[in-house]
């Protein structure tokens, strides 16, 4: 079977899959937010995490030698404030920004980590925030401003494909120098300083940091994709082993992911019952 042809398979088939990594200690859990932990809704603001996957990331970062990390395209403050669990790394704008939650900690008092860059790539970014609305009056684009970065979402647009051009327009005709580099996901783009910290390095740093056996790497989009990759180089090197979680967060999944996964969930429920059932087999097995 070619990566492509991957299709999603059912969580228990997927428990199964990973039940060899189970026991190997330190074990390194990393997940995306949206679309992996969160439905994908239209409004990026409206996204929160389900119930069941909370609670499966508190029993498995109470657990010793399981250490946690989310990894989004949120900021760091942001995403820690909508997962809101303790004992915690949150690794925010796609690994420019690192913060950690201590067990019991607030949210609220992250205080994170931000790679630096040019005054020149942060004053566009600021300029683009202000620009862009002035540029495209529609109500379907929403600009989120994570210095020193932005992304543009489309999700409400009527005509996704059209929405995606005007963007694309707008951003050339602000940026034509490419102060900015372009990091289109599926109905989103992010304008990153060049050479900006992306997923995949995100992710070798945690596993040089952190040196786990194994890993549990959950994510739906082109820039999870990255991560996955660096994991497949990373077991070929004998560095870690692991499993790349694929999750179908709409009807498409993009080819770069199918490329890059394991295997393939068909949704965030599946994802976060896969993080559960996996949480139970950990806690059963520490009590044994």
């Amino acid at each position: 079977m070619t990566a492509p042809d991957l299709k999603p398979i059912s969580v228990r088939a997927a428990v199964e899959l990973a039940a060899a990594h189970l026991s190997r200690r330190p074990l390194l859990v990393v997940s995306d937010f949206d679309g992996t932990l969160s439905n994908i809704v239209n409004d990026p603001w409206g996204a929160s995490i389900l119930p069941l996957g909370r609670r499966a990331l508190r029993t498995l970062a109470a657990l010793d030698g399981v250490n946690v990390v989310v990894l989004s395209g949120r900021s760091a403050h942001d995403v820690a404030s909508r997962v809101r669990v303790g004992n915690v790394r949150y690794v925010g704008n796609h690994g420019m920004e690192r913060g950690f939650v201590p067990r019991r900690g607030r949210p609220e008092r992250l205080a994170a980590d931000v790679d630096e860059a040019t005054h020149e790539a942060v004053h566009a970014a600021e300029r683009l925030a202000d620009e862009l609305p002035r540029v495209i009056r529609e109500p379907w684009m929403i600009v989120e401003h994570k210095p020193p970065s932005i992304a543009i979402h489309w999700r409400q647009a009527p005509d996704i494909e059209a929405a995606a051009a005007r963007v694309m327009a707008a951003v050339e005709q602000l940026d034509p120098d490419h102060v900015l580099e372009r990091f289109p996901g599926r109905r989103v783009l992010e304008l990153r300083p060049p050479g900006a910290t992306a997923k995949g390095e995100a992710f070798e740093r945690m596993v040089e940091e952190l040196k786990p056996r194994s890993v549990f790497l959950l994510g739906d989009d082109i820039s999870d994709a990255m991560a996955f990759t660096a994991l497949r180089r990373l077991r070929a090197a004998g560095v870690t082993d692991g499993v790349a979680v694929a999750v179908q967060a709409r009807a498409e999944v993009p080819t770069q992911v199918l490329e890059a996964a394991d295997i393939v969930l068909s949704s965030p429920g599946d994802a976060t019952r896969f993080l559960s059932a996996v949480a139970r087999r950990l806690s059963a097995a520490s009590r044994a």
